[in-house]
């Protein structure tokens, strides 16, 4: 069964880029809160091994995912639909999400053979939490395309709620980390039926299953092939910043990185921050580039740089003169190293710097870039990581995470520069009435 192509009406009226952004705003920062909420658990309730292990389990786990998800929903988002159809798109996301789980088995059963079930059944159990956000994920990139996210706003706060209260509950309860992410799981894959669906419906975005047997595989191949790139770039770059965590656990253990990883959260918040703008922004910024409105196109992006630069400066103020104070409140006083929380937070803040030149080379559909961008930081990470954290502990993390960050920040600032002509080519073409292949 052949999906018809989706028919772009550019005249319509557009939804408010404000509104948006408020509604972005308001789901990636509760998602954000409830993420924090469940360390916050761990840490009050549980030991600080406790949150080592989930660290570590995330390390590992989540760039796995990020692969696997190949970046559809950002993808999804810009994406004129001419090649692909959303049952490609959904097919896929179900594919690369099992393979990452089945991955997932395989590495906690090997590589981590030696390090204890609980760390075992945490990989495992985490893996399956993120099996099922990266369902959702794609749900969101169709609801970015269409502008309207107070949808993700609504599916984020339907998620971030069951998952966090059905994690607490496990957790007060048993006082068993594994157990508390078989509850998390489980409720995320209930907030996915009762939550995301019915919003798919509302939009007539909805893919059948009878749609999905029908799906060309040779198709869904192309479209991995095609999005390849994207998804390499993702582990890569979510793989440099897992390796100050899995390189410290093993030179100082499972403690170490409890700390470690409770402060690091704070790149998490602030990544969901530049996620919050490229996910309102980056429908927007394809349109121009579409039409060939070449000036408003500069113009959102100077609004999104300086939108990242105030944030990154206020982050850093609060975490140097409120550091401590925050984090003894958030997870208690063996937490409040406010000279580790600060340079991490530094590094955190150059990705929020960094974010708004990877959204417009998304946009413009010049994927393979943010391989190299990745390619950067990875190689920068292993090196740092290698040469700082044996001497330095988790001092020597942090700024192998700065490092890291500098260099993503370099090499996104460099591709744009270096794809200038590409970018602006492609939407003056378009602007004259020119088809241009992504």
């Amino acid at each position: 069964m052949s999906e018809p192509k989706p028919q772009i009406d550019e005249t319509a009226p557009q939804p408010s880029l404000r509104r948006n952004v408020f509604f972005a705003a308001i789901g990636r920062g509760y998602l954000a809160l409830t993420q924090l909420g469940l360390i916050m658990v761990t840490a009050h309730l549980g030991q600080v091994e406790d949150v080592g292990a989930l660290t570590l389990a995330t390390a590992v786990v989540t760039p796995l995912f990020f692969l696997a998800s190949l970046g559809m929903r950002e993808v999804h988002t810009v994406d004129d639909l001419t090649r692909f159809s959303r049952s490609d798109y959904v097919a896929l996301r179900f594919v690369g999400g099992s393979l990452a789980l089945a991955l997932t088995v395989v590495i906690a059963f090997t590589l981590f053979a030696g390090s204890g079930c609980m760390v075992q059944s945490t990989l495992l159990l985490l893996a399956l939490v993120r099996f099922f956000g990266t369902q959702s994920d794609l749900n969101h990139g169709m609801f970015q395309r269409a502008e309207r996210l107070d949808f993700v706003a609504w599916s984020i706060l339907a998620r971030g709620s069951a998952g966090f209260l059905a994690f607490a509950v496990a957790f007060w309860f048993w006082r068993s980390l594994p157990l508390a992410l078989c509850f998390q799981a489980l409720a995320w894959a209930l907030a996915y039926r009762v939550a995301d669906l019915q919003l798919l419906d509302r939009l007539g975005q909805r893919v059948a299953w009878r749609e999905l047997w029908a799906t060309d595989g040779r198709k869904v191949l192309h479209l991995a092939w095609w999005l390849l790139p994207v998804g390499l770039a993702l582990l890569l770059a979510r793989g440099a910043i897992s390796v100050p965590s899995i390189v410290l656990e093993r030179s100082a253990g499972l403690a170490a990185v409890g700390v470690f990883g409770a402060l690091a959260y704070v790149h998490t918040g602030l990544n969901m921050v530049a996620n919050t703008l490229g996910s309102a922004t980056a429908a927007r910024l394809r349109k121009h580039i579409r039409l060939g409105q070449v000036q408003a196109l500069k113009t959102l992006i100077r609004r999104l740089i300086g939108t990242s630069l105030a944030l990154a400066v206020i982050s850093v103020a609060v975490a140097w003169v409120f550091g401590a104070q925050i984090l003894t409140f958030m997870f208690g006083s063996d937490y409040a190293a406010r000279d580790l929380f600060t340079v991490i937070v530094i590094g955190s803040s150059l990705t929020l710097l960094a974010a708004p030149m990877i959204t417009l080379l998304t946009a413009a559909q010049v994927l393979s870039v943010r391989l190299i961008i990745a390619a950067a930081s990875f190689g920068v990470s292993l090196t740092a990581c290698a040469l700082l954290i044996p001497d330095h502990g988790a001092m020597g993390a942090a700024w192998a995470f700065v490092l890291t960050c500098a260099a993503q920040l370099g090499a996104a600032c460099v591709a744009v520069w270096w794809c200038r002509s590409t970018i602006i080519g492609r939407a003056q073409a378009s602007g004259s009435g020119h088809e241009v292949q992504g």
